[in-house]
């Protein structure tokens, strides 16, 4: 589908609405969070969502987001609900989202999955990455193919080894695909799930530069950057982004600007959208 103009305006409200959820939640149990990517941009030129994005990106650092995992379920209201592998078992995502129920935003590629797909805030971990280059490589390589394990023990995504169940298929070769069809066949989904956080998690205990969200190597950010976080503004609340986010948005977006020509406006929009009041 295509956004009409007054749709993307009502979905901003909604993405505010769970984020000032998400915030009010990590502000009663003092869990440090903050928005990255996109969202970040955002703050950085608009004090609110880029005009013609439609998403929230929020990260933590893994001990803040196995705490959040821990409280979000009881202490989100009502109105919303947390996926992830431990309330959403089929969920195709190594890692979560606060989503609005009774709203949809059926995503393309997963619209044939029998799970929650209400308007949502991505909730990425971001795990530390070592400071040797080749390490770095090998601990981003171990981390994508868990990562794939884990979504391919639900949902087949690729061309060879299995029937693909999206409309396109996404790149990889035999070989790869063997690999994960192997471990698919060996292990159950909780046992990878528990590999793939293993294996992301791999430098938590080390001294290290960076974290990252491991399969993105875009998204490093210095560590003291996330660990000293300062307010912004953004969509009329103070939240907060990694210090001196310019230069983390300068490594991520080398062609950082404030105005995108309208062919690199690019954005999520959905297979199907629906709001609260229309359901």
């Amino acid at each position: 589908m295509k956004y009409r103009d007054e749709d993307l305006a009502r979905l901003h409200t909604v993405l505010y609405q769970i984020l000032a959820e998400i915030d009010r939640v990590c502000k009663k149990h003092n869990i440090p969070y903050f928005i990255q990517g996109g969202s970040a941009i955002g703050a950085f030129y608009n004090k609110g969502i880029v005009p013609w994005d439609d998403d929230v990106d929020v990260g933590m650092t893994r001990e803040n987001y196995n705490r959040f995992l821990q409280v979000a379920p009881e202490e989100l209201g009502e109105k919303y609900f947390l996926e992830w592998f431990g309330t959403e078992s089929n969920t195709p995502f190594y890692f979560a989202k606060v989503k609005m129920n009774n709203t949809l935003f059926v995503e393309q590629i997963w619209r044939g999955m029998d799970i929650h797909h209400g308007i949502f805030v991505d909730v990425f971990p971001y795990d530390r990455i070592p400071n040797n280059p080749t390490l770095e490589k090998l601990h981003r390589f171990r981390a994508k193919f868990w990562i794939n394990c884990f979504m391919a023990k639900q949902i087949w995504l690729w061309r060879h080894c299995g029937k693909c169940q999206i409309d396109e298929p996404l790149p990889k070769s035999w070989i790869g695909c063997a690999a994960i069809k192997v471990v698919v066949s060996l292990l159950s989904r909780k046992a990878i799930y528990n590999k793939m956080c293993r294996v992301l998690g791999r430098y938590n205990g080390c001294d290290t530069e960076f974290v990252n969200i491991v399969r993105m190597p875009k998204d490093q950010i210095r560590r003291r950057y996330v660990e000293n976080t300062v307010l912004m503004e953004f969509g009329g609340m103070q939240i907060p982004v990694p210090d001196n986010v310019e230069e983390y948005l300068r490594h991520h977006y080398p062609n950082l600007r404030p105005v995108l020509p309208v062919e690199e406006q690019i954005n999520h929009a959905p297979y199907k959208l629906e709001f609260e009041s229309e359901q």
